[in-house]
């Protein structure tokens, strides 16, 4: 059976991104992030879905306003597999979507992509990839006219990556802007990702990562400048000593 010049082309680029993906996560250095993907894996496979932990700096929460979706597959598959798959099934769907859109005339983006997006490997900003392949795959359902599957697509960009959910939402709005004739067709996606995100500001607002110092900034800045100063009892600097503040 025949295959058609797109479908060709999306594989191409797939492949392309897969082996490089591959080489990159195999034989190259470890990504930047990679010692905290492992550090979460292992949490996961011991504890499952710990909501609090407490050996992660002050501690933190571990996953439910950080990725839901990443870590259960990446215990599934591990991190290397599974990085190399979403490389390869983010080119795979952007190829698609290009040639949907402009034709022939988006190959070379289509492979510039391939190459250049494997490149993640070398921060290991993992969850996001992941979430970057699910946005593109629900671009792809939603040029389809698929609305059902990209609002699925669209929580599992969210369960994956709030920060791939937030780059599908700032598409959607550009696309919103290109298209204001036809933005009819864009309401029900809108609605979807306008209810997901007001999900994700719940979560957010339900548990905070941030904090507090528990000192003020003059406290802070006092150890640094006692550390430059020193006092003398004489002129040998044997004799000098750290001038400590008195109590």
């Amino acid at each position: 059976m025949p295959t058609s010049p797109l479908a060709r082309e999306a594989g191409l680029s797939a492949a392309a991104a897969a082996a490089l993906a591959a080489l990159l996560v195999w034989l190259g250095p470890p990504g930047a992030d990679l010692a905290e993907h492992a550090y979460q894996r292992t949490l996961f496979l011991n504890d499952g879905f710990a909501l609090w932990n407490n050996f992660w700096y002050a501690g933190r929460y571990s996953f439910v306003t950080y990725s839901v979706l990443y870590y259960p597959l990446a215990a599934l598959f591990g991190i290397r597999l599974l990085a190399v798959a979403t490389v390869s099934t983010a080119a795979l769907a952007f190829a698609v979507v290009l040639g949907r859109e402009w034709g022939p005339t988006a190959r070379w983006s289509s492979r510039t992509f391939a190459v250049v997006w494997a490149g993640i490997v070398f921060s290991a900003a993992f969850p996001f990839a992941l979430g970057a392949a699910l946005a593109l795959l629900a671009l792809w359902a939603l040029q389809a006219g698929k609305h059902g599957r990209f609002s699925l697509l669209a929580a599992l960009t969210l369960a994956a990556s709030p920060l791939a959910f937030l780059l599908l939402a700032l598409l959607l709005a550009g696309f919103g802007i290109a298209r204001w004739r036809d933005r009819s067709a864009l309401l029900a996606p809108a609605a979807t990702i306008a209810s997901f995100g007001a999900i994700e500001v719940l979560l957010w607002r339900a548990f905070p990562g941030g904090g507090r110092l528990p000192f003020s900034q003059q406290e802070l800045a006092s150890p640094g400048g006692w550390s430059g100063r020193g006092r003398c009892a004489g002129p040998s600097s044997s004799t000098c000593s750290p001038a400590w503040p008195h109590t």
